[in-house]
């Protein structure tokens, strides 16, 4: 897979949006199927894959002790203290997790994060984890941390064979969607056991168009 390839099939899903002539901005996915795992120990794919251009504003919220509360007001969406844990029921919790994209946690409480928010935020993949960067201390550059996450993307293949991610819009340089979707398609490439013998068919698609075999 080239990136000519991408720019042919981007082309044909702007072409398709612009007949549709809808009254809002059509995103467009990237969708990738990988073909069945053939053992327990191929891992599944789940990683975040840092775009060269950004896609779409990301919403972040931290949870901090009183002593990083000051430096990061300002830098994400949502502060929320250890000391405010208490105020978070089931219900609360719930609505939290879908109203932002990342979530951080200082690494001194992430005990804490874990034992009142894990089960929500895991079973939508939003646990903090060192692995993607969303663990910090005092000594993080937080500017840079929550500006690095507005170019993430997170991908994975753990329920199911298909990989989905937002690369673009119909408005947006079709170049750029092309490296968008090239950072992504090498990532799971090179994820995976057998690269590209492990993929069986990637797409592209407008939010109301049909696939597009790239």
């Amino acid at each position: 897979m080239d990136a000519q390839s991408f720019d042919k099939g981007i082309k044909e899903v702007k072409k398709a949006a612009e007949k549709s002539k809808k009254k809002f901005t059509q995103s467009i996915d990237l969708i990738i199927i990988t073909r069945q795992r053939k053992a327990k120990s191929d891992v599944p794919v789940d990683s975040i894959v840092y775009l060269p251009n950004k896609v779409e504003d990301v919403k972040t919220c931290v949870f901090v002790d009183k002593d990083m509360s000051t430096q990061s007001q300002g830098v994400f969406s949502r502060v929320i203290l250890k000391e405010d844990f208490a105020n978070f029921d089931k219900k609360a919790i719930r609505k939290l997790s879908k109203q932002y994209d990342y979530f951080f946690a200082e690494a001194t409480i992430m005990a804490q994060v874990a034992a009142k928010f894990g089960k929500q935020l895991a079973a939508l993949n939003k646990l903090p984890n060192p692995k993607t960067g969303t663990v910090i201390t005092p000594a993080s550059n937080l500017k840079a941390v929550a500006e690095k996450i507005q170019f993430a993307v997170k991908i994975n293949n753990k329920r199911n064979n298909a990989i989905q991610a937002k690369v673009g819009d119909e408005k947006m340089d079709d170049q750029k969607i092309v490296g968008n979707s090239m950072a992504i398609y090498s990532t799971v490439k090179s994820s995976l056991v057998e690269g590209d013998a492990a993929i069986k068919h990637v797409y592209l698609k407008s939010t109301m168009g049909k696939l597009v075999t790239v």
